[in-house]
């Protein structure tokens, strides 16, 4: 069984004679302008997913370095401390109250940085680890105040370690504002799981039904995985029956792979629709593909439709026989 690509399937839908036209001159302007948009959108996304790996790598030195700085600090109180409070240890006890201080201050900031949905899975781990961390450094560190050269070493790795914990704060911070500014643009909620341009992206592949395609990106909602058709050019009032068995095709194709697919979304400009995939559109797009391999096999298509603006529109016209004046 030959494959059918889910792009191929789209130009099939919007007119079967246009498909079986695919590789005569027209419109070429249109079609690189979409071309560069769309390479634009994928290096973004590129930049969301290593932005945000680059702010997750900062928050576990977060974790790391407090929680080494507590242990510092504990190992100060239990083993070096004693009764007397040296000017040293108030020296040192103050900077670390202030780098503390200013550790949760940035921590604030970065969590409202976040996106909603980065919040709800990693907010939690990081924050309280974090600050949990931090404020047992502070209050094991300076309350109890060190009069060993010893215990003076100990508590002034746990600052240094605290410092340490403030900068990859600030790092972490400055990496998702990025994101978040990234984000916007590109109007993309949840995690990107998969990105259909640029580098080496995966073939999705249908060996039951004989589908292939790479839609635009694929992101995680809820656990659930979404594929994202975005279309350049004009807002259309509504989706557009093409554009929808395409979205319905990559639909099929992540399912197969990844398990239960429930929708898909189009994008138009800033304006998105959820489709739902429900049984109704599974069997209208396997009508459609049955219809387009009876096609490859026959070599025969012709217009299925009375429309002249779609005719006028249409980035074939010139070579098409069977158009409407």
């Amino acid at each position: 069984m030959s494959s059918i690509s889910a792009g191929d399937l789209e130009k099939f839908c919007y007119c079967p004679l246009s498909w079986k036209l695919r590789d005569a001159e027209g419109g070429g302007a249109a079609l690189v302008e979409g071309s560069v948009l769309h390479q634009r959108m994928a290096g973004e996304l590129e930049e969301i997913v290593k932005g945000e790996r680059r702010a997750s790598v900062y928050e576990t030195w977060v974790i790391a370095f407090s929680v080494l700085a507590t242990a510092m600090a504990l190992i100060g109180v239990f083993v070096f401390a004693s009764s007397d409070l040296e000017l040293r240890g108030r020296v040192l006890s103050i900077l670390a109250l202030v780098w503390t201080l200013l550790a949760v201050l940035v921590m604030y900031a970065t969590a409202r940085a976040r996106p909603p949905r980065d919040r709800e899975r990693g907010e939690v781990v990081v924050g309280v680890a974090a600050i949990m961390a931090m404020v047992l450094a502070l209050n094991a560190v300076p309350i109890f105040g060190i009069s060993t050269d010893h215990g003076l070493m100990v508590q002034a790795i746990a600052l240094v370690l605290l410092m340490g914990a403030s900068a990859a704060l600030v790092m972490s911070q400055r990496q998702r504002d990025r994101t978040k500014r990234a984000r916007q643009n590109t109007k993309v909620q949840g995690r990107i799981a998969y990105i259909g341009e640029g580098g080496s992206p995966r073939l999705l592949i249908s060996e039951r039904h004989g589908l292939t395609g790479r839609p635009d990106y694929i992101v995680e909602i809820d656990g659930d995985l979404v594929p994202v058709e975005v279309k350049t050019g004009r807002v259309p009032r509504g989706p557009l029956f093409s554009h929808v068995i395409q979205l319905a095709a990559y639909c099929l194709l992540l399912e197969e792979q990844e398990g239960r697919v429930s929708y898909g979304i189009l994008r138009y400009g800033d304006v998105e629709h959820i489709v739902a995939f429900d049984e109704n559109l599974r069997s209208l797009l396997l009508k459609k593909v049955a219809e387009m391999r009876e096609a490859v096999a026959s070599g025969e298509a012709h217009r299925d439709h009375d429309r002249p603006g779609k005719c006028r529109s249409c980035s074939r016209r010139s070579a098409c026989p069977e158009r409407l004046d």
